[in-house]
């Protein structure tokens, strides 16, 4: 990548972000039929929060706030090499 995250326009972090859901996370949220969708990035200095909505069986899942929200926020803050990420279901 040749941007920072914190350089990306709105467009790009979401296809940037989008991306990674699809390779890393998705397959797995998938396996257990459910699915999550980006609602929105806002910029929260220093947090990028990244608003999410799980959809399917990940819908009310207790582990949606816990172990796979925590999964999601490593994933994502690896993948695209910022820390300051932060993972927001609504």
């Amino acid at each position: 990548m040749s941007k920072s995250f914190e350089e990306l326009n709105e467009a790009e972090r979401v296809k940037l972000v989008d991306s990674v859901l699809d390779e890393k996370i998705r397959p797995m949220l998938e396996m257990d039929g459910g699915n999550m969708e980006i609602l929105e990035i806002k910029e929260s200095t220093p947090y990028f929060d990244i608003y999410i909505r799980y959809l399917g069986a990940c819908d009310g899942c207790s582990s949606g706030s816990t172990g796979t929200l925590y999964a999601i926020e490593s994933i994502l803050r690896d993948s695209i090499d910022e820390e300051n990420i932060r993972v927001l279901p609504v």
